[in-house]
């Protein structure tokens, strides 16, 4: 008879019986049971530790009994996450990826880094679950959904990898586009080089030249027909925004520039052809004097705002207004008050016969109203039913919603088409070397006062500018600027603003000064 007897094994004692006594023969089932191994190891003790292995690498491994594996995976975790909570705490995390985003290296160096983590940390999870499989026997629909756990947690490690290994390229490749390597000196003036902690230390004011471009196809040339200097204390952060109207005429040029040698006494043939914004496509003409230049409109451009402001203009930043339906479509609209009832399309000729006439529809009055890019931009550009000046006033506010509305969440979010409408429709004369000191500033001016100047008609004929008094109003305003204490610009989205008449326009304010951007809004 075969010394054999068939048991079950007791708990917490394998391969042993209740009834196994000292000397007794025991022999093995010849199978491990699929929720009691021969370590008490079952489909639920592989599953939870599949699992918790792949949220605390090295805990799973530890668990499989493969003990310098497991310790050295679970300390390289630990100092990556000290290292993380450093990080987190020591800045402002925004700030942070701020400052990554703007240098095309770092973001290489991150993408690597990223790649290279998530792909050990997607052999951490395989390797632990391998490791606890080998104590456990499994039935068939067992092994199929523990694979499945498997390869959901390798996707939820994979897939946010890849999304920011390809923001990180997609972030490299607009820093690439939009900033060159060398400043244009013709157009643009970088940093002078410093050795102090503070990069505008050298530099107390900076002027930038903000332009909207309409270039379009049954359009001649460039006709910028928004013109704004942001005049900024690189100190305090306090802006100054000034407005010009794009039907300015006798615009001066600086002494010196081809500007003054052809149009000593300003730019007027007495006709619209010369109006302010038409400066650009003449510069680009034989015999302007600026065809030497690589860009010779905004030169032009950039010297006949010299002359009309007396400020010297450092950088610029343009931006084709029909890409900028882009950006409002991309955060999911802009919410502003409408004023006024406006037109789309129509025409400012009454001898058109479509003269006045709203062939796209109307915008119509009321406060909190979202509109979504196209409707925007008709915001921003409608003046055949209003004026230039009115036009003026809601270009600011579209400009104030849109810095307002626009939240770190909804950047993250929708980067990649912001990115594409971008490197589209944005050119500025930033060097790639100074971005680190232009996202300084913009923290700076984020927690400063802004206020706006325009030059409207109750402040100067645009037919024959007194620029005498131009230049002593934006001195009066940059001195008023300089003077304010440093606090955060009232919000310029929808809301309780200063009181109005019973139209629904605000109340006459004095147009000489310069006025908080949430006032006209």
């Amino acid at each position: 008879m075969s010394d054999v007897r068939q048991r079950h094994p007791a708990p917490g004692r394998p391969g042993r019986s209740r009834e196994d006594a000292p000397g007794a023969p025991v022999v093995s089932t010849g199978r491990r049971g699929s929720h009691a191994t021969a370590h008490g190891q079952g489909f639920a003790w592989v599953i939870s530790w599949t699992i918790l292995g792949s949220l605390l690498p090295g805990s799973g491994l530890l668990a499989a009994g493969r003990r310098r594996a497991g310790g050295f995976l679970l300390g390289l975790t630990a100092a990556g996450g000290l290292a993380l909570g450093w990080l987190a705490l020591g800045d402002d995390p925004l700030e942070r990826v701020q400052t990554l985003v703007i240098a095309p290296g770092r973001l290489v160096v991150a993408t690597v880094s990223i790649a290279v983590i998530a792909t050990l940390w997607v052999l951490a999870i395989l390797l632990t679950h391998v490791q606890l499989r080998r104590y456990a026997s499994l039935g068939g629909g067992q092994r199929l959904f523990a694979s499945l756990v498997v390869v959901a947690l390798v996707t939820a490690v994979a897939m946010p990898a890849y999304e920011a290994g390809r923001y990180a390229l997609i972030g490299r490749d607009l820093v690439d586009t939009m900033f060159r390597q060398t400043v244009d000196t013709e157009t643009s003036t970088a940093l002078t080089e410093t050795t102090e902690a503070d990069p505008w230390a050298g530099t107390p004011r900076i002027n930038v030249l903000l332009l909207g471009s309409d270039a379009g196809d049954s359009r001649i040339g460039v006709r910028p027909d928004t013109m704004i200097v942001a005049s900024i204390d690189t100190r305090s952060g306090n802006t100054v925004l000034f407005s010009l109207p794009r039907n300015l005429k006798n615009a001066p040029f600086p002494f010196g520039t081809p500007g003054n040698s052809a149009w000593p006494d300003g730019f007027n043939c007495y006709g619209d052809p010369c109006m302010l914004n038409a400066v650009w496509t003449w510069a680009e003409g034989a015999g302007s004097g600026y065809d030497r230049f690589r860009n010779p409109g905004l030169a032009a451009t950039q010297d006949a705002i010299e002359g009309v402001t007396g400020l010297k203009i450092d950088t610029y930043a343009m931006l084709n207004l029909k890409g900028f339906a882009e950006f409002v479509n991309a955060i999911g609209g802009l919410e502003v008050n409408v004023r006024e009832r406006l037109p789309i399309g129509g025409d400012g000729n009454p001898e058109s016969p479509i003269y006045h006439k709203a062939t796209g529809g109307w915008i119509e009055i009321g406060e909190n109203q979202h509109l979504d890019g196209y409707h925007a931009l008709w915001f921003a550009r409608s003046r055949w039913a209003s004026d230039d000046y009115s036009r003026m006033q809601r270009q600011r506010c579209v400009i104030a919603a849109f810095v307002d509305q626009v939240d770190p969440v909804t950047v993250a979010l929708q980067f990649p088409r912001l990115a594409r409408a971008a490197k589209r429709n944005i050119t500025t004369g930033i060097p790639r070397r100074d971005l680190d000191a232009w996202v300084e500033l913009s923290r700076r001016v984020q927690g400063a006062k802004v206020t706006s100047l325009p030059f409207t008609k109750a402040v100067v004929d645009v037919t024959a500018p007194d620029f005498d008094k131009v230049h002593k109003l934006v001195k009066r305003a940059i001195a008023s600027s300089e003077r304010a204490p440093q606090e955060p610009t009232p919000s310029a989205s929808p809301g309780p603003s200063r009181p109005r008449n019973p139209s629904g326009q605000p109340k006459a304010a004095n147009p000489n000064r310069a006025q908080d951007v949430d006032a006209v809004c």
